[in-house]
């Protein structure tokens, strides 16, 4: 009896194994089986670039590491990333931010050719030319009434890296936001003898030319060319780098001087002031498309803080600016050498009060800020 019921009982152990290995390959197969669908699994496409430039901001992100499925996908980008204050808001004029006062300060203009201003004794030309241009701003309404200073730019062979530090030094200064600076490349006479030694046919026909103003086919031409520059004052950086030229008639052998009432009633003097216009206007039109900087001077653990700019140039109490900070990275291939970049932080500033040259500001989070700081109106 005891080995029937042994041999009974095998047919039972063998369905037992066969069922245990049905069941082993089916979970193998069912754990081969994908657990996401593949038409909404999540593929990385490459690595992100380090940098991508949208219009004339720089979006600083990060790159996938090798191997790493869990990293994020590209368009879900870090709110923490830094971002560059863009220069130029509208280079196709087609929006501006005239709607606030901007600071300018116009140093005083250098010639690269001293000689040129000998006839008409116009040495005054130096200083002459900025008050014109500041004038012609002022009207504009479009900034604060520029200040004209009795000090130089540096020479134009001078490096850009030098450039933009003396930029800066004279904007922090003169606390503006711009700075104007320019040489007189030219002020001669193409023909001086027509005009101070002229044979009698000569003199009949300056006598023709003056009395029916006609000016073409007059020798007594005398040009003026201006090499003008703008800089932001924060980064030191050139906003506009134009030549400027215009001609006319110097029919006077008098020593009129730049700044007089004779010289602008000759040809050539209103054809510089009418340059003066043109430039005044192009500034206007360069100016306007900047955002709005100001100054803040912080103090450790305050979160009050002041900025240089108030109600004269437009800033009421109430309204809300973005903070950037400065930031100087030094040159990796050049000694002693460095460039000043404006990085947005994600923090922003409500204006407690306002004065005619200074607001007071209160910081969003009640943070303290540790460094040099700007406010902007974007």
């Amino acid at each position: 009896m005891g080995s029937t019921t042994s041999l009974n009982r095998l047919p039972h152990r063998a369905n037992s194994l066969l069922l245990t290995s049905i069941l082993g390959l089916s979970s193998a197969l069912v754990a081969a089986s994908p657990l996401v669908p593949e038409d909404i699994a999540y593929k990385p496409e490459g690595a992100v670039p380090l940098s991508k430039h949208t219009d004339d901001t720089v979006v600083v992100g990060t790159a996938d590491l090798p191997g790493n499925p869990a990293s994020a996908p590209q368009a879900q980008e870090s709110s923490a990333t830094p971002t560059y204050l863009r220069q130029n808001r509208c280079p196709d004029h087609s929006r501006n931010y005239n709607n606030l006062h901007k600071s300018l300060v116009i140093t005083r203009f250098t010639r690269r050719n001293p000689q040129s201003a000998n006839a008409g004794n116009l040495y005054a030309v130096e200083a002459g030319m900025p008050t014109l241009i500041r004038e012609h701003l002022t009207q504009s309404r479009s900034m604060v009434g520029p200040e004209v200073l009795a000090q130089g730019f540096a020479l134009p062979h001078l490096s850009e890296a030098l450039l933009k530090q003396q930029a800066q030094k004279i904007a922090r200064q003169a606390r503006t936001q711009f700075v104007l600076s320019g040489t007189i490349d030219d002020m001669a006479m193409t023909a001086p003898n027509s005009t101070y030694n002229p044979s009698l046919y000569r003199q009949v026909a300056n006598g023709f030319h003056d009395l029916t103003g006609i000016e073409k086919f007059d020798p007594r031409t005398r040009v003026f060319t201006l090499d003008l520059e703008l800089r932001d004052g924060f980064t030191g950086e050139p906003l506009m780098s134009r030549r400027y030229t215009t001609s006319g008639v110097w029919n006077t052998r008098r020593t009129a001087g730049f700044d007089s009432s004779a010289f602008f009633e000759t040809p050539y003097g209103q054809k510089v002031a009418e340059l003066s216009e043109a430039i005044s206007a192009d500034i206007t039109q360069t100016l306007d498309c900047q955002p709005f900087i100001a100054n803040i001077d912080a103090y450790p653990g305050q979160t009050q803080i002041v900025l240089q700019g108030g109600a004269n140039n437009g800033l009421q109490a109430g309204a809300t600016m973005q903070l950037y900070q400065v930031i100087v990275v030094g040159s990796s291939s050049e000694y002693q050498v460095s460039e000043t970049r404006l990085v947005k932080r994600p923090t922003r500033l409500h204006l407690s009060e306002v004065y005619p040259s200074h607001s007071t500001a209160v910081i969003e989070d009640g943070s303290y800020l540790n460094g040099h700081y700007l406010a902007v109106i974007e």
